[in-house]
Parts: C-alpha cells; sequence; structure tokens
C-alpha cells in the first residue's frame, strides 16, 4: 500500500532538506540511473509523514530551544532565599 507524504514547509526549507539528502544519500544507483536500492533517507522522506512533519517542527524550533539553554529568562534565574 503506497502512502502518500505532503510537504508543510517552504520551498526554501524543501531545498536545504533535500541538499542535506543529497549528502547523505547512499542509494544504489546503475550507470543507466536505474536505482537498485533505496537509502533510508530517502525511504522515510517517501513514506513517514510523521518523520517529515517532526523534522520540519525541529528546524522551526531550533534556534528557540538553543537561545533558551544558552541565555535563560532573568525570572528564571532567581534565587531562592
Amino acid at each position: 500500500m503506497a502512502t502518500s507524504v505532503l510537504w508543510h514547509g517552504t520551498q526554501t526549507e524543501a531545498l536545504e532538506l533535500l541538499q542535506a539528502l543529497s549528502r547523505n544519500c547512499s542509494c544504489v544507483v546503475t550507470a543507466e540511473g536505474v536505482r537498485l536500492s533505496t537509502c533510508a533517507p530517502h525511504e522515510m522522506l517517501s513514506s513517514d509523514q510523521r518523520a517529515i512533519d517532526g523534522l520540519l517542527f525541529a528546524r522551526r524550533i531550533a534556534s528557540r530551544l538553543r537561545s533558551e539553554e544558552f541565555h535563560p529568562a532573568q525570572s528564571e534565574v532567581v534565587a531562592s532565599s
């Protein structure tokens, strides 16, 4: 049963994902362009909607999480007496 995966990100995000995928692809392709085996990242992109949505979510909140980790709000730093 084939599943349909939809991209919910921007065109720029899609291009950046494809660039990252191309750097990590291990598909086996013949000289004629016939794919003999599909790597795990390509398999995930073509069949796992939840993983794709999770990657997009994590990418979008990464800078906020880094900021919160290394620059906590002053109200959270107040020492108890």
